[in-house]
């Protein structure tokens, strides 16, 4: 029982611990931002920066560690749960879990996921700056400073 002791585990215990929780959080996270997205149609900064917040505070409080490793492990979780909702809102629920599943098809959403957001125009140099604040967000707020 003492892995639910958390008053009792060292930092690597911690972090792993951590790392879970901001897994489940990522994903969740990631399934909500996409069906809001699929349904409203709109991008919004704050729901970026809100899922970089909400990923930092699962992890610095389930962690509670000041090393850089939890502040690295919030920002790739952001960016797990930003990748979840856009491939949910490209291509729809039924086709994540394919796309998740398989190999071939996750090279292939990640390709039209790169074209798209490294594209030359406005939009979507302001949509990945969005996504970028809010991983700066889960990166910021993942350890306890």
């Amino acid at each position: 029982m003492e892995i639910y002791n958390s008053r009792y585990l060292d930092s690597n215990k911690r972090f792993l611990l951590a790392v879970l929780a901001g897994l489940v959080a990522a994903v969740g996270l990631g399934l909500a931002y996409g069906v809001i997205y699929s349904a409203l149609r709109v991008q919004s900064a704050v729901l970026y920066m809100f899922i970089g917040w909400c990923i930092g505070y699962v992890v610095r409080t389930v962690g509670r560690g000041v090393h850089l490793r939890f502040a690295a492990a919030g920002a790739v979780l952001t960016f797990i749960s930003i990748f979840i909702g856009d491939m949910c809102a490209m291509f729809g629920f039924s086709a994540l879990l394919k796309i998740l599943t398989s190999f071939t098809f996750l090279n292939q959403a990640l390709g039209v996921w790169l074209k798209m957001y490294l594209s030359t125009n406005l939009n979507s140099i302001l949509g990945l700056l969005l996504r970028a604040a809010g991983i700066w967000f889960g990166f910021n707020y993942s350890r306890i400073i």
